[in-house]
């Protein structure tokens, strides 16, 4: 009967995973689609009053109208409250994983008979964050997977530490790092074209009918584009906030298996709390900083 109350608490934490993962997807799909429009529109544009051609109205119009979207796309799609979405539900997510991990490993407050009603109490209260996400989870449906069994001692090691800081912070902080490297060489690309542009017009005017003038404004707003849509996702952030993470996971590890120490004990929910934390608190830091700007 326990194991079925984890279960059903557990389904929980996929679906919130899941809306929250929807909901990234979609924010992630808008800021691409906002930069992709940004880059097309003043292409065109410019292409339209720089190079004599038959499409050329089509082509500004085209532009015109992909600029146009821009604004209207952030409005609607790119809001504070959209993103406050998204963290509302990953918090949710990780608040019940975690509470989960802290009961079966054993660890305080889950020690006493009461340990189930404990649980069960506080994934009410952490569900009751998303009352404004609720839509959005009735869209994901009932998924469900194997909720985690009894993990005293090594077992939470091999299955919640090390995996946590293994194979999800580390490869995560290299992602993030690799993307805001080639974002940044990017922004550098677009500045660097832009100043030899601008230094050719200079020193040397508009060379034939080409006029290189509308390409350095072109350059610059697609540089800043990029740089706007880098900065929006906390590449750098995230990155050095993953590693940091999985950094310290290790190290607590390390120091439970040289302590001497078992489980269950005062000491063993020490540890358990402080790695739960140590996730909560990478959780806490890098959403808080997504949000503070959609």
């Amino acid at each position: 009967m326990i194991d079925d109350v984890v279960q059903s608490l557990w389904d929980e934490h996929v679906a919130w995973s899941e809306t929250a993962g929807r909901l990234r997807s979609r924010r992630t799909l808008w800021r691409t689609v906002v930069l992709a429009l940004t880059t097309l529109g003043a292409t065109l544009q410019t292409v339209a009053v720089t190079v004599p051609w038959a499409w050329a109205k089509l082509g500004a119009g085209v532009g015109t109208l992909a600029l146009a979207l821009v604004p209207f796309l952030t409005r609607y799609f790119l809001t504070s409250e959209e993103t406050s979405k998204w963290v509302r539900a990953r918090s949710i997510s990780e608040g019940i994983k975690s509470e989960i991990y802290i009961y079966r490993a054993g660890a305080e407050p889950y020690t006493g008979t009461d340990a189930s009603e404990i649980l069960r109490r506080k994934v009410r209260d952490i569900r009751n964050w998303g009352r404004n996400v609720e839509v959005e989870r009735a869209k994901i449906g009932s998924p469900t997977e194997p909720a985690p069994t009894k993990l005293l001692g090594d077992d939470y090691l091999q299955q919640r530490v090390y995996p946590q800081a293994g194979k999800y912070y580390r490869p995560n902080a290299k992602r993030n790092a690799e993307l805001a490297e080639r974002f940044r060489w990017a922004g550098i690309a677009m500045a660097g074209l832009a100043a030899v542009l601008s230094a050719i017009a200079t020193f040397f005017g508009d060379p034939g009918s080409v006029k290189l003038g509308p390409w350095v404004a072109v350059l610059t707003t697609v540089g800043g584009s990029i740089a706007a849509h880098a900065a929006a996702s906390r590449y750098d952030f995230k990155a050095t906030t993953f590693f940091a993470t999985a950094r310290q996971l290790e190290d607590l590890a390390l120091d439970w298996q040289s302590s001497g120490k078992s489980a269950p004990s005062n000491a063993w929910s020490a540890f358990v709390r402080a790695c739960e934390e140590a996730i909560s608190a990478e959780n806490r830091g890098w959403m808080a900083k997504l949000d503070e700007k959609s």
